[in-house]
């Protein structure tokens, strides 16, 4: 009876975990885009970005470019309406609309936010790959941050296991590192980019997840 006092935060820890993320994710993305646009991160970012231009190579070059298309929005949006689709098949509809919403509902925030800030991105004058649109924040970093911290959150829920969960986190944090590093590598984001990328991405998911867990509790209460 004790637990009907207590808020949903305080009656599920997770729900206070990913508020707490919501929060330094956030913040995280306020100090970066300030940062930005005061010119604080240039040096750093011309030094890191130059450094690993220099130090280009032909195998990790292709290495990088396949991985920044497998973390690319296009392609982790695809994959997501096809997973809708098949959730949809399945009859788990729940489910095949938090994925649209939010995978989705990120890349045109991720939009929004270049158009709102128009960043341009590094110049090289030989440049591996270049592209014509703006910087910041990555959308790279925050769909593969939206993609593959929802699927891992999922999966802790699937499996409901510790140890299992430690390595759901450790492979989609891998798998996000992976896509920031290539995108600094290939000349087409400054470090600065991808770091607000995971923010805005981070922050993306975290509310996604409130609000949908909200509704999902509330239609639950309704059909009692």
């Amino acid at each position: 009876m004790q637990n009907l006092h207590k808020s949903p935060s305080q009656r599920d820890p997770s729900i206070a975990l990913v508020w707490g993320a919501l929060g330094a994710a956030a913040v995280l993305f306020l100090a970066i885009a300030l940062a930005v646009a005061t010119g604080a991160t240039a040096a750093t970012d011309v030094r890191i970005g130059t450094w690993l231009h220099a130090h280009a190579a032909p195998l990790l070059t292709d290495l990088m470019a396949a991985i920044s298309f497998v973390g690319a929005p296009t392609t982790l949006t695809a994959v997501a309406i096809a997973g809708g689709l098949f959730l949809a098949y399945r009859r788990k509809f729940a489910e095949s609309v938090t994925l649209a919403i939010i995978v989705i509902g990120g890349n045109l925030l991720n939009v929004g936010l270049k158009h709102l800030v128009q960043r341009g991105r590094p110049v090289f004058d030989e440049p591996l790959l270049s592209l014509p649109t703006y910087s910041f924040p990555s959308g790279h970093a925050m769909a593969s941050t939206v993609f593959f911290g929802l699927l891992a959150l999922h999966a802790m829920e699937w499996t409901g296991r510790r140890a299992a969960a430690r390595v759901e986190i450790g492979a989609a944090v891998s798998m996000i590192a992976l896509v920031c590093f290539s995108r600094v590598y290939l000349g087409l984001h400054y470090p600065s980019d991808v770091v607000g990328g995971v923010a805005e991405g981070m922050a993306w998911l975290a509310v996604s997840w409130i609000i949908l867990q909200s509704m999902g509790r509330s239609l639950a209460g309704s059909r009692r």
